[in-house]
């Protein structure tokens, strides 16, 4: 395990995804002031913590959706876009371990940007000049982004599968793009308690928030089915990666 999460951290060394990552959230404030703009009526007075709760909705129906997907199709689809799984394959080392790294380095690398993503919106606001600061107003936004996180953390398993199943990037990444359209229009029909792509928008809102506000909760059941659909990406990953050789 420790052998294949260090090959994982190595071709991570050698790619250019993990700095435009970065870019992307620092540069995702944009799309909240965007919003804010788009909102602002004349009547209504942005403040800093107004701003600061923007970032979960940008992340649970923008960015997020898109972004992660395109990481795990990254992670789990490189090898098969060029050419060398082979090398992986043929590896003395057991391929669940393999599959495992990736989900431990997939997690980790999400988790990283969300919080990171709390930092570059918190400084968006100071630069903008909004007032209201307040510490107590930080942590249960925190809270959110990392649960909207957590949240499409647990759709992205599918889009391993489709990464290893179709030996490539492209599929994984028209799937993302797919669920990115189910969130957005799912959070919007009230369907988040129970879609696992809508469910961010339960914690975040969406777009249309002021117009059509989410009524629905997360329930226990809610999270069963997120939880679920993450186990059985994990399995199907695991039983197509050891059957890679027998189905070519």
């Amino acid at each position: 395990m420790i052998r294949a999460l260090a090959a994982e951290l190595t071709k991570l060394k050698r790619a250019s995804l993990p700095l435009w990552s970065v870019v992307t959230v620092l540069v995702s404030p944009a799309m909240s002031n965007i919003f804010a703009t788009a909102q602002d009526s004349g009547e209504w007075q942005l403040t800093w913590p107004e701003f600061f709760k923007l970032g979960s909705m940008t992340m649970g129906t923008w960015w997020g959706i898109l972004l992660f997907g395109l990481i795990t199709a990254f992670v789990f689809g490189r090898e098969y876009a060029e050419g060398v799984s082979p090398n992986m394959l043929t590896t003395p080392t057991r391929r669940e371990y393999f599959v495992l790294a990736k989900f431990a380095v997939l997690s980790v690398w999400v988790i990283a940007l969300a919080m990171l993503s709390l930092v570059a919106q918190g400084l968006a606001a100071f630069a903008l000049g909004l007032d209201g600061f307040a510490w107590a107003e930080v942590w249960p936004v925190a809270g959110d982004v990392l649960t909207v996180a957590l949240l499409i953390l647990l759709t992205q398993p599918v889009i391993a599968f489709f990464a290893v199943a179709s030996r490539g990037v492209f599929a994984p990444m028209i799937l993302s793009a797919a669920g990115f359209l189910a969130g957005m229009l799912g959070g919007i029909a009230g369907w988040g308690d129970w879609l696992p792509w809508a469910m961010p928008t339960v914690v975040g809102g969406t777009l249309f928030g002021p117009i059509i506000p989410i009524e629905t909760q997360l329930t226990v059941g809610s999270w069963a089915i997120a939880v679920g659909l993450a186990l059985i990406g994990i399995a199907a990953t695991l039983v197509r990666m050891n059957r890679a050789d027998s189905q070519g």
